[in-house]
């Protein structure tokens, strides 16, 4: 018998145990709910390990292109084998061609509930943070991946026992594959999403990605630097609509923050692609070069 589990979703606890029932398996918990999927906490019966599931809506289960954008973010997170971004475990289609995805269970909790507590990081816990995206973002950029959709709920704390806390880049849903590298990447959606098509999150969406246009990864390095700007000042660069610039971090911030961090931040969310970063690790290096990393820096 099922386990009595209150989900607000539509799939009911006793359909997601008969998505369950061929599988090494078992039902825990319902956990919450994102844009395309209902996600719940799952227990291997053999090994007794406990794991993520993530199923799609049932409204969107018969809809081809949200099917693929599952397909591409489990093989986005599979491919990519980087400590920075959430494992994926295993992934199949139920009875009813609905999509599941198996991950790695994370301890912790998102960054947005993070800021939410906090409302800005000490200056070094925020580098950290970034270091951390951004490593994860170099990896998927070298498979043509772009996540699409860096917020800070998609960036979690993840606190393992006995371990130093660690970044983990979630959620590749929307990423956009640009090509398929030679080393086994990421079939590219099968319905790819149409000129026009705005896709991100309004506070920290790229200017090209809100204008509909084709992104790279130098978008996600915007998001990132507006996550980081929002770490480290308790507000977005844009928050005031009436504003015609940006306030350099250190204007707005508690934190004591260097011109030339100043600099690497107003760099990193510049309108045009081509005056950004180039790629994540020109980010990094940048950061490294004002910024080197001690091990105090990533409090426990």
């Amino acid at each position: 018998m099922a386990p009595h589990i209150k989900s607000p979703d539509e799939r009911s606890a006793e359909a997601v145990e008969v998505a369950l029932s061929a599988t090494p398996y078992r039902l825990v918990r319902y956990i919450g709910r994102g844009g395309m999927g209902a996600v719940y906490e799952v227990a291997h019966r053999f090994i007794g390990r406990h794991f993520v599931l993530k199923v799609l809506h049932a409204r969107f289960a018969d809809e081809p292109q949200f099917v693929d954008r599952m397909r591409v973010e489990a093989q986005a997170m599979a491919r990519l084998h980087h400590p920075n971004v959430v494992e994926v475990v295993d992934f199949w289609s139920d009875g009813n061609g609905t999509p599941c995805l198996v991950m790695e269970l994370l301890r912790g909790r998102t960054l947005a509930q993070e800021l939410a507590t906090r409302r800005q990081l000490p200056l070094a816990e925020a580098i950290e943070v970034l270091r951390q995206v951004l490593s994860a973002l170099s990896a998927a950029h070298a498979l043509g991946i772009v996540h699409r959709d860096i917020k800070p709920e998609n960036i979690f704390l993840h606190e393992a026992p006995g371990a130093p806390r660690m970044v983990k880049v979630l959620d590749f849903g929307v990423a956009r594959v640009l090509f398929e590298s030679s080393h086994g990447s990421v079939s590219p959606l099968a319905i790819p999403t149409t000129t026009g098509t705005v896709v991100g999150s309004p506070r920290f969406i790229s200017p090209e990605g809100a204008a509909g246009k084709k992104v790279d990864g130098r978008a996600d390095l915007y998001s990132a630097g507006v996550v980081a700007y929002v770490m480290m000042t308790g507000k977005g660069p844009f928050d005031a609509f009436n504003s015609t610039s940006v306030e350099p971090p250190s204007r707005v911030s508690h934190n004591e923050i260097s011109s030339d961090l100043d600099a690497i931040i107003l760099k990193s969310i510049e309108d045009q692609p081509d005056d950004r970063y180039q790629s994540a690790a020109d980010f990094l290096g940048a950061l490294g070069r004002i910024a080197p990393r001690t091990p105090s820096q990533w409090p426990r």
